[in-house]
């Protein structure tokens, strides 16, 4: 069984590393021209899952909850669909990847909203 937590924090992690060396390499060749990617990768990437990832092992009724996987799988296609559509947006001008990921990853996080509110602290589930 998937592991929701340690699985938002890895991707995550990954996602901080390859932002990292973008801005590395940003910053070494003095070319910005990427930077919207580089945003990119470090907030809903970085930042938003390694959120996700925090709350699943808080609160570990999150991850048995039924909508869990479902949300993970969501909120993760959404951020990485952000980076790749960000690419395509800066060297081409193209906006519907990063509108529909954009649409995907608020549709994730509004169900990880939904678990927390509505997922009890003791909940069980069979």
């Amino acid at each position: 069984m998937l592991e929701i937590d340690r699985g938002y924090v890895a991707v995550a992690l990954v996602l901080a590393v390859l932002g990292m060396l973008l801005g590395l390499y940003m910053g070494i060749a003095a070319d910005n021209k990427l930077v919207t990617m580089h945003v990119a990768i470090m907030l809903p990437g970085f930042v938003a899952l390694a959120i996700f990832g925090m709350l699943y092992r808080l609160w570990p009724m999150l991850k048995k909850a039924p909508l869990a996987r479902a949300q993970f799988w969501i909120a993760v296609v959404g951020a990485i669909g952000i980076i790749v559509g960000s690419y395509f947006y800066v060297t081409s001008g193209s906006v519907p990847l990063v509108a529909a990921a954009s649409i995907l990853f608020i549709v994730g996080t509004a169900l990880m909203a939904w678990l927390f509110v509505t997922v009890p602290r003791d909940a069980t589930w069979n």
